[in-house]
This record gives C-alpha cells, structure tokens and sequence, in this order.
C-alpha cells in the first residue's frame, strides 16, 4: 500500500508531465486536454459534458496510474507491482454501456470491503473528493467507447494525432502535411473509408498491423512492429469515429445534468 501511495503521490505533484506522458515513445494529452472539441476544429470522438470532462481531468491525475491510459488496467502501479491485482479492463461492452449509477454502486460497494481484491481502492476515495470520484466514474464509458471495438477512441485519438496525422491529417481526410510527398498512393481518407463503412474493423486493425506495403501498397509502415494490440485497436475505436452513424451513440450525460 505504501509503494502504492508513493505512486500516486508522484502522479499528483507532475500531473501535467506524467498525465501527458507517461511513455517516453509518445505524447499523450495532458490532464484535461481535448477534452472538448479543441478550439482548433481538430476531430475528437465526441464532445463531452461537464462532468465527463472533470472526470476525465481526475482519472488522467489518479486513475491512469492504476488503469492504464486506455483502461486495461496496465498502469505502472500494475507493472511496478505496486499492487497485488491488477484493475479489471474497462474495454468491455459492459463498462461502454454501463450507467453512471450503475459504475457508482459497483465501486462504492468495492470500497467498502465487498470486493477484497481491490483494498486500494480505499485509498484512492481518501484522497479524492466524493463528487470528482463520482466525475471520474462518468468517464469510464466513455474511455470505454465504443462497445462494438474493444479499444478506447480517447486512447486513440493521442496515437493518431502523434503517429498518423502527419499524412492522414488532423480531420482524417488524407491530407496531412506529409501527403503531397507521397506519390505511389495518397493517404486513406478514413471519412470515406470502406473498411469503416462496412463495420469490418478486423480488417482496418490488420490493416494498421500489417501496414500499407502489404495490403495495398502504399507507405504506410507496419504498426504492428511499434504498437502494442491494445494501441492498435485504440486506433481502430478512433478512425470509426470519422463515419457518422457507423458506432453507437456516445455515453450520455449523467441524469443530474
């Protein structure tokens, strides 16, 4: 519980540069960033409330550490050993559609003792405000949107604007700054992408995996050598969010507001 509280206490005093990047490989959006639609018109998967966006702040301060920045429950408390069992992932269709209510029965009654596997969360409530935990429960689905892929189109939208913005740009529409150096073939514009279109999200993963050499010839690197399943996936969850009406709608507001 000690090496534990350390943990946490590192992520609150450097919120801005553990949050924002807690791997050296990539930038990931500091605490509360994007949280709405950006003032530059950037694509985001959907806009959030209020207490979304709080929630967000709050889990990307505390919760990552534990939980991982997509919510497998891979943080480095998990891989430092920090604790003795590890999160359960929130890349579920049960945490994608789960209620807010829902999430704060479920982990309240885990705070009190009816879950043993997780005392830590104990911890966690005490340095926590009771309605910022609660703002971070509502967040939950959303970190665990969308229910038909199992990554996180948060989580993806960080890698993407990172690694693939540069040719796809920054709306996906394939004309990123690097585009016009391509001459074999352009950029997919992923507003108009088939794959996407047809709900066959299997094979947009094994074309970002496989990358674009092998698939349709173009520069696209294999990703699969640099990101982990789960990233690619994350990426997966985010490019489906450039076709209207091709996810689910995204998690509603809480009921207070």
């Amino acid at each position: 519980m000690r090496k534990l509280a350390l943990v946490l206490a590192a992520a609150l005093a450097t919120s801005a540069g553990a949050c924002g990047n807690p791997n050296a490989q990539a930038p990931t959006q500091e605490a509360g960033a994007a949280a709405a639609a950006p003032e530059t018109g950037e694509h985001v998967p959907f806009d959030l409330n209020p207490t979304q966006q709080t929630g967000r702040t709050i889990f990307q301060m505390v919760c990552w550490t534990c939980h991982g920045q997509s919510g497998r429950g891979d943080g480095p408390a998990v891989k430092a050993g920090s604790i003795t069992t590890a999160p359960p992932s929130f890349q579920t269709e049960g945490y994608a559609r789960a209620k807010p209510d829902e999430l704060e029965r479920r982990f309240r009654a885990a705070m009190a003792g009816a879950d043993p596997n997780h005392p830590h969360m104990q911890y966690v409530a005490s340095i926590v405000k009771p309605e910022e935990f609660t703002a971070a429960l509502s967040y939950v689905p959303v970190l665990a949107y969308p229910p038909e892929i199992p990554g996180s189109a948060w989580g993806g939208k960080a890698i993407f604007d990172f690694r693939c913005a540069g040719c796809h740009g920054k709306d996906g529409r394939g004309d990123g700054p690097a585009a016009e150096t391509l001459i074999e073939v352009r950029p997919a514009d992923f507003t108009r992408d088939t794959l996407i279109a047809q709900h066959n999200f299997d094979g947009l993963y094994q074309r970002i995996r496989e990358g674009g050499r092998a698939v349709h010839g173009s520069a696209m690197p294999p990703w699969g050598v640099i990101l982990s399943e789960g990233e690619i996936w994350d990426l997966v969850a985010y490019l489906a969010t450039f076709q209207k009406g091709v996810l689910s709608p995204p998690p509603a507001a809480p009921a207070s507001q």
